[in-house]
């Protein structure tokens, strides 16, 4: 089945196209109609959602344009296929319409004989693409070329650092032998870590070359111990963070459609200049490590640095408990007898009667746990009981058995509170964008963008904030939303449909009819007449 998405301001063609064509389960075709939009702007956000394989498009739109919105998806979303559609049968835009990439141009008035026809054509390249990605000794042969190793490496050198001037102008002069542009205000590492034993390693290898390569120079990317590296440019943080979180939703769809199997985006700190590109690649790999020991490993296959809720380190004081606080920074409370029981070990068989090296294990105990939990947002003295703070807490001859649970218990409490923190992180931008669609749903000109600048994110970051944390897309919660409320209407009131679709944000009454049948199961006549009867 091949995903289509269709974009005209015209309702009459819109129509057209979705009634009189053959959709899977209309007519036993294996194309299926996922979505529809009047402009570019509010297609490219349903987009980024429903993640279709092909674009109908027409030229001339307000707002966002065809041609707009060809070079957008082309960036954003590589794999997608487009058509154009127009009732101008004008030359150039044809030219700029295959400088986009565009195979495939039709005029208006279109048939169905006429679509059905170009959409196998691109179905059967598809199917052509897919079949060479499966060819894994073909990738690897690709791989092996001589270019591609000296990019590869030039990477590397890259994420391991470079010293001074003269060794970034060094890169700098080679990346450009290679065409290879490393020039930007400012940078970010992505590590994708996919799944799948040796062949899911070289499909994914495969996907996401193939993005970065599509992305204009603003995204590289090299293999690295235990998945790759994407290297993002920006020229500001803000345009940053909108790439970097754009970057790594297209690169976990297109790894998991290649593999088959769920992978890991892990997205690193920014950085100002190359020399600090180690920073942020070390980063990502502590993101990486709180992924893999999150109590929901699979719920979160994005995230990034901000998303932990780690809060910068005060390191003007001098307290020796790094290896305790190191091995605490991403512990669970599974973990935690564990680590307490080597640490206890790794100070000698006589500490643990030593009055004053329980106390001295006592305090750097606390302090770690008061870090834990200062990191979180939160105040130790709150978090753990009162009298675990007391001094002798111990008696003058302190029994293992005695110390461990007393220890155990308030490195627990710390870092319960650390993973109550980090659930709940986004409750409240949840809440917010939640509530500001309660109020906003009946506005038929609401859009991501509206919402996520309500809570103040990026549009990238909320939506795959809004995702992971409500477990469906922000365009299918809206849906729901409306359909929910239009339910309810049907339900309790006499109003007709049309109206129906007004109250709840739709212009067109007909779209919304074809989308509450698809919700539903039923028309929503039929709807009202079984709930009222």
């Amino acid at each position: 089945m091949y995903k289509v998405f269709l974009v005209d301001d015209e309702i009459v063609i819109r129509e057209g196209i979705r009634n009189s064509f053959p959709w899977e389960g209309n007519g036993g075709s294996e194309f299926a109609l996922v979505g529809e939009a009047p402009d570019g702007e509010i297609a490219l956000q349903m987009m980024q959602d429903v993640k279709p394989d092909i674009l109908i498009t027409d030229i001339r739109m307000p707002f966002m344009d065809g041609m707009q919105l060809c070079e957008a998806v082309s960036h954003t979303m590589p794999w997608v296929q487009i058509v154009i559609l127009s009732g101008y049968d004008d030359f150039s835009y044809a030219q700029q319409a295959i400088s986009l990439g565009v195979k495939e141009y039709l005029l208006k008035p279109v048939s169905a004989q006429e679509l059905l026809e170009v959409l196998e054509r691109i179905a059967a390249r598809i199917r052509e693409e897919r079949r060479q990605q499966a060819d894994i000794l073909r990738i690897k042969r690709q791989f092996a070329s001589s270019s591609a190793f000296l990019r590869e490496r030039l990477l590397g050198e890259a994420l391991a650092g470079v010293q001074g001037k003269e060794g970034v102008q060094s890169l700098l002069e080679r990346a450009r032998a290679l065409n290879l542009s490393l020039h930007a205000n400012r940078y970010l590492v992505i590590l994708a870590c996919p799944r799948g034993g040796e062949e899911g390693r070289t499909l994914a290898q495969s996907a996401l070359y193939r993005l970065a390569e599509g992305s204009g120079d603003a995204v590289h990317a090299c293999e690295v111990s235990g998945g790759f590296a994407l290297i993002v440019m920006g020229d500001s943080d803000e345009d940053l963070e909108e790439r970097a979180y754009g970057c790594a939703r297209a690169a976990l769809y297109e790894v998991e459609r290649a593999t088959g199997k769920s992978a890991r985006m892990c997205i690193g700190e920014a950085v100002s200049d190359l020399t600090a590109l180690p920073q942020s690649y070390q980063s990502a790999q502590r993101v990486r490590q709180a992924m893999e020991i999150a109590s929901d490993p699979e719920k979160r296959r994005i995230m990034g640095v901000r998303d932990m809720g780690a809060l910068p380190v005060d390191r003007t004081i001098n307290l020796d408990v790094l290896p305790l606080n190191e091995r605490l920074q991403y512990a669970n409370r599974e973990d935690v007898d564990k680590i307490l029981q080597e640490h206890i070990a790794s100070m000698g068989s006589a500490a643990i009667h030593s009055v004053m090296m329980v106390n001295f294990l006592y305090v750097e105990i606390l302090m770690a746990a008061s870090r834990i939990i200062k990191e979180s947002g939160g105040e130790p003295r709150e978090v753990i009981d009162a009298k675990l703070w007391e001094q002798n807490l111990f008696s003058a001859t302190p029994d293992p058995e005695e110390v461990i649970p007393v220890a155990r218990e308030v490195l627990e409490k710390a870092i319960a509170f650390r993973e109550e923190q980090s659930s709940t992180r986004y409750n409240a931008v949840i809440n917010k964008a939640r509530a500001y669609l309660a109020r906003e749903y009946q506005n038929s000109g609401v859009t991501l963008n509206d919402v996520s600048s309500h809570v103040c994110m990026s549009n990238s970051h909320f939506c795959t904030i809004f995702s992971q944390e409500v477990g469906v897309t922000f365009t299918e919660y809206l849906t729901n939303l409306r359909m929910n409320k239009a339910k309810e209407l049907l339900r309790t009131t006499q109003m007709r449909s049309s109206d129906v679709a007004y109250a709840v944000g739709y212009n067109d009454p007909h779209y919304f009819s074809y989308l509450f049948k698809k919700h539903t199961g039923m028309t929503p006549r039929d709807y009202r007449k079984e709930a009222q009867g």
